[in-house]
């Protein structure tokens, strides 16, 4: 009984297989990671715009004279001891039951990631985000601090700008403008002339 002597593959072909393999994985990570970054800049955007929309509604509440929640942000906050839009726009933000409660910083995944920044200081489109939050504030949680946000930690963070002088909660029209810092660390503004 003769045995047939079997042919394997060539070196050659062996070669061809692993360039082709190797081309369509680099294809398919650089195809994922424009998707993976395309979903942040898609997020941050959302959470802006989300953001905006209860800036408005919460105003419209406000204005009527209804009981708003967070009940800091009321005309008549809970606490007497500070009544400005700084004393609204913190931790309360993204407390439990906040309105910011279920969002993420999608360039962060830290659990005390910069969600949400106040500031009275005018932002021109495309500036750097490297104000300084107000302390004890804008953190998921209970984390807080004063540093200036830098590039890197400023993207994905949602920014409630203060353009108005006076600065009372039991007034219903201060001018705000919200914005958000991109993925390169700058500005770029949501929604222009809304009332809080």
């Amino acid at each position: 009984m003769t045995l047939k002597k079997t042919e394997g593959f060539s070196l050659i072909e062996l070669l061809v297989v692993v360039a082709i393999i190797g081309v369509l994985a680099a294809v398919g990570v650089v195809g994922y990671q424009q998707y993976i970054d395309n979903t942040k800049k898609d997020v941050t955007k959302t959470n802006a715009q989300t953001f905006s929309r209860w800036i408005t509604s919460t105003q419209l509440a406000r204005s009527g004279g209804l009981t708003v929640a967070p009940p800091d942000c009321d005309t008549n906050p809970t606490s007497s001891a500070v009544k400005n839009l700084k004393f609204c726009f913190d931790e309360t933000m993204t407390s439990t039951g906040g309105p910011l409660d279920n969002f993420k910083n999608p360039y962060n995944s830290a659990a005390d990631a910069i969600i949400l920044a106040y500031t009275k200081t005018a932002l021109a489109a495309n500036a750097a985000c490297t104000f300084a939050p107000v302390s004890g504030a804008k953190f998921d949680g209970t984390a807080s601090g004063t540093a200036a946000l830098t590039s890197v930690t400023s993207q994905g963070v949602i920014v409630v700008v203060h353009t108005g002088t006076i600065d009372d909660l039991s007034t219903t029209a201060h001018p705000i403008e919200v914005g958000y810092c991109d993925a390169t660390g700058k500005y770029q503004l949501s929604a222009p002339d809304l009332r809080f």
